[in-house]
C-alpha cells in the first residue's frame, strides 16, 4: 500500500467518530455498603420458586432450588467470615446499564412475548410464559455468582448489566428439561467465565474474546452431542417454533433496532447474502434443497439478528463485519452439513460459527488495514459519515429483505415442507435426500399449536418411527433402533395417529417387541374402531391375523375370516384366507383368491410360493399339479422359508400332505404404515 494512503486510512481508524472506534464504558462507582449483601437476597429470592407447584412436584427441580441457593449463600457466608478475619470488606462497584445491553435486553424481550403468544400447546400452555420464573432464577444466580466469583477472585463486583444479555440470549436457543435443569445454571455461569477468563488486547483495551452468550451455548451443544443427549432439552422445539407467523418480518424489525444502534448491519446482510447465495447455488445444482423444508431457517435468521451482532465482540471496520458475516453465512452450512454427516442434530449449526469468528476479529480488522481491501475501507468510509452510511447499510439490507419476502423466498410455502416430497426425492436418489426427510418429519413432529398442526405432527412422529429402524439415517445398533421406533409409535399413538397404531401392532407381531402389554392393548383398540370402516383394510388384516394366531387375543378364526373379507384385495388378508381355507375353511372360494396370490408369485413372494403349491396339492382353487408345486417350494425353500423345505421332504405323490400353516415371524409383513404412502 502506498504510504500516504496508509497513513490515512490509520488516522480514519483513530477518530472517534469513525465507526472502527472503541465503545465507551461508563466508569464504575463505589456501591452503597448494603449492596454486599444484594448475593444473599438473590439466593433468598430463588427460595421462592419452591412456592410453585411445577417445582414442587418435580423431585429433581425441587432439589435444584433447595442446593443452588443454600450453595450459594455458604459460599457468601464463607467470603464474609474470610474477610472479617483479615480486616477486610467485600467491595461493590455500581455501574450504569450499558446502552448495548439494555438494547439488546428490549428487543429480546419483545421476542420473547411474541414468540410466546403464538408458541401454544393444545392445553392451552405457553412454554414461554410459563418458563418465565425459571428464567427469572437464572438472573438471580447469575448476578450472585458474578458477585461472588469476583469477590473469590479478590477484586471488588462490578454490579452492571453483564448477565442481563447472557440470560436472555442464552433462553432463546436452549433450555434443559426441568429434570436436568441444573445444568441450566451450569450454561450461563460458563457463558460468564467464558467472558471472565479468556481475553485478549484489542484497541488498546483488555476487553473478553467471545460472545458470552454464544460461548456458553457452544459449550452446551458440544457436550449435548457428545453424549446423545439433546432431548434432555427443549433445543428441538426452540428450534422449530420460532416460525411463528411472520416471524421473518418481525425478525427483520427486532434486528434493525440493534443495527440502527449498533452499526452491524453489514454483518447481517451478508450472512444473509451468504446463505441465499448458497441455497440457490445448491438447488441450482441438484435440484433438491439445502435446508430442507426453507429456503433460509428462521432459528439461523435469529441466529444472524440476535447472536452474532454483539458490538463488543464484532470487527470495527466495515470490510471486517463483512467478512465476520460472509463467515457466519459460510459457517453456518458447513456446521450443519458436518453435524448431519455425523448423525447430530443440525438444530446446533446456528452456534458453532460464533465463537470461531469471535477469534478472528482482529484478524478481519487487519485485513480491512492492508492492501486491496485497505483501500476499499477507506473509500467505503469516505462515502459518508458514519451513521449516514449505517443507514445507508440498512436501507439496501431492507431491500433486498422486501425482494425475499415479496418473491415468497421467505415466509412462502416452500416444497420441501413436506414429508412425502422427500420421501419421493429418497425414491429418486437426490443427494441427502434420506436425511432430510428425518430433519423434516423432527420439526413437523414438535408442532401443535393448531388442530392441523397436532395432526401433521402426530403423522409426522410415526414417520420418525419407521425412519429409526433405516440403518442409513440411524447407524445405531439395530436393538437401539427398535427402541427408539417404539418410542416414536408410542407418542404418536397418543396424538392420534392410527398408523402408528399399526405399526405398534406390526412391532409386536412380526418382530416380538414392545413397549408393554398396556400399549398394545390400546393400540388393537383403536384398530377395532377402525376396522370396519372404510379406508382402513390395514386394520382390519392386522385384527385378523391376531385372531387367527392368537397372538395378543385368543384365536377366533371365524372373526379373522369376517375381518379378512373386509380388506378386499389386499394381499396379506388374501394369505391370511389362504391360510384359513387350508387350515380347514371349505367354504372360502380359493378360485377367487388364487390371481392374487399368483401375482405375488410373479413378485418372487416366498410365501406366496408355499401357498399356491399347496393349493395346488390339495387342487383348491387351482388344479391339482405335484410337479409344479415341487418347483414352487423348490424356489420357496431356495429363497429361505422353512415350511416349503419341510414339505420339500414329504412324499408328495401320495395323500395330499395337512396343510402347515407358517409360524407368525415367517409371515411376509405388511410394509409400516404411513400417512405419507408414495404411489
Amino acid at each position: 500500500m502506498r504510504g500516504p494512503m496508509k497513513t490515512e486510512l490509520a488516522a480514519v481508524q483513530r477518530s472517534p467518530s469513525s465507526p472502527v472506534a472503541s465503545p465507551s464504558w461508563p466508569a464504575p462507582r463505589p456501591g452503597a455498603p448494603w449492596l454486599v449483601y444484594l448475593p444473599t437476597l438473590l439466593a433468598l429470592a430463588m427460595y421462592s420458586l419452591l412456592l410453585s407447584a411445577r417445582v414442587r412436584d418435580n423431585q429433581h427441580l425441587l432439589l435444584v432450588f433447595l442446593i443452588v441457593p443454600t450453595a450459594l449463600l455458604v459460599w457468601q457466608t464463607a467470603l464474609l467470615l474470610f474477610a472479617r478475619t483479615r480486616g477486610r470488606s467485600l467491595a461493590v462497584e455500581t455501574m450504569p446499564p450499558v446502552k448495548q445491553h439494555w438494547i439488546q435486553a428490549c428487543v429480546q424481550c419483545s421476542l420473547y412475548a411474541y414468540w410466546g403468544f403464538w408458541w401454544q400447546l393444545p392445553d392451552g400452555t405457553r412454554p414461554i410464559y410459563a418458563q418465565l420464573p425459571l428464567i427469572l432464577a437464572q438472573f438471580a444466580f447469575l448476578y450472585a455468582f458474578d458477585a461472588l466469583f469476583a469477590w473469590t477472585r479478590g477484586r471488588p463486583w462490578r454490579l452492571g448489566s453483564g448477565p442481563t444479555p447472557i440470560v436472555l440470549s442464552t433462553n432463546l436457543f436452549i433450555w434443559f428439561r426441568d429434570d436436568v435443569f441444573a445444568w441450566q445454571f451450569a450454561m450461563v455461569a460458563a457463558g460468564l467465565l467464558g467472558k471472565e477468563f479468556v481475553r485478549w488486547t484489542k484497541d488498546g483495551r483488555r476487553t473478553h474474546v467471545f460472545n458470552p452468550s454464544g460461548f456458553g451455548l457452544a459449550c452446551a451443544a458440544t457436550a449435548l452431542i457428545a453424549t446423545g443427549s439433546t432431548d434432555l432439552t427443549w433445543a428441538k422445539s426452540l428450534a422449530t417454533t420460532i416460525e411463528v407467523p411472520f416471524a421473518f418480518v418481525f425478525l427483520f424489525g427486532l434486528g434493525m433496532v440493534v443495527q440502527h444502534f449498533f452499526r452491524v448491519t453489514l454483518m447481517t446482510f451478508a450472512a444473509a447474502l451468504a446463505m441465499v447465495a448458497i441455497n440457490l447455488a445448491y438447488t441450482g445444482a441438484t435440484g433438491s434443497y439445502l435446508f430442507a423444508s426453507t429456503n433460509l431457517p428462521a432459528a439461523a435468521f435469529l441466529g444472524l439478528h440476535l447472536l452474532m451482532t454483539d458490538p463488543s465482540t464484532s470487527p470495527r471496520s466495515n470490510v471486517g463485519r463483512t467478512l465476520f458475516g460472509l463467515g457466519y453465512g459460510c459457517g453456518y452450512v458447513v456446521a450443519f452439513e458436518v453435524l448431519g454427516a455425523l448423525g447430530a442434530p443440525e438444530l446446533f449449526a446456528k452456534l458453532y460459527p460464533v465463537p470461531i469468528l469471535n477469534c478472528c476479529v482482529q484478524w478481519f480488522d487487519r485485513l480491512a488495514q492492508r492492501g486491496a481491501l485497505g483501500e476499499l475501507e477507506q473509500r467505503w468510509q469516505a462515502l459518508a459519515a458514519p451513521r449516514t452510511l449505517n443507514a445507508l447499510h440498512m436501507a439496501a439490507w431492507a431491500a433486498v429483505f422486501a425482494l425475499l419476502v415479496g418473491t415468497g423466498y421467505v415466509q412462502g410455502k416452500h416444497p420441501g415442507d413436506s414429508i412425502a416430497f422427500w420421501k419421493r426425492a429418497v425414491a429418486d436418489g437426490k443427494p441427502d435426500a434420506a436425511r432430510k426427510v428425518a430433519i423434516v418429519a423432527g420439526s413437523q413432529a414438535e408442532l401443535q399449536r393448531t388442530p392441523a398442526e397436532a395432526q401433521r405432527s402426530a403423522a409426522a412422529l410415526n414417520e420418525l418411527g419407521i425412519l429409526a429402524l433405516r440403518g442409513d439415517i440411524d447407524p445405531a445398533a439395530m436393538v437401539t433402533r427398535h427402541k427408539s421406533a417404539a418410542a416414536w409409535w408410542g407418542k404418536a399413538m397418543q396424538r392420534g395417529s392410527t398408523e402408528a397404531a399399526e405399526n405398534i401392532v406390526m412391532h409386536f407381531l412380526f418382530a416380538g417387541l414392545r413397549r408393554s402389554d398396556a400399549e398394545v392393548v390400546e393400540a388393537l383398540a383403536r384398530l377395532d374402531q377402525l376396522a370396519g370402516k372404510p379406508g382402513h383394510a390395514r386394520a382390519a388384516q392386522l385384527l385378523g391375523l391376531v385372531l387367527e394366531t392368537g397372538a395378543g387375543r385368543p384365536q377366533e378364526p371365524g372373526k379373522a375370516l369376517l375381518l379378512y373379507g373386509r380388506c378386499g384385495d389386499d394381499v396379506f388378508a388374501r394369505k391370511g384366507l389362504v391360510r384359513l381355507a387350508l387350515g380347514g375353511f371349505d367354504a372360502i372360494d380359493l378360485a377367487r383368491i388364487a390371481p392374487t396370490i399368483v401375482a405375488a408369485v410373479a413378485q418372487q413372494d416366498a410365501e406366496a410360493c408355499y401357498y399356491l403349491a399347496c393349493m395346488q396339492l390339495a387342487g383348491r382353487g387351482a388344479e391339482r399339479d405335484v410337479a409344479r408345486a415341487r418347483a414352487l417350494l423348490e424356489q420357496a425353500s431356495a429363497r429361505g422359508f422353512a415350511p416349503a423345505k419341510q414339505l420339500l421332504a414329504r412324499d408328495l405323490g401320495g395323500a395330499v400332505p395337512a396343510f402347515v400353516p407358517p409360524r407368525l415371524k415367517q409371515l411376509a409383513p405388511a410394509p409400516w404404515s404411513t400417512a405419507f404412502p408414495l404411489p
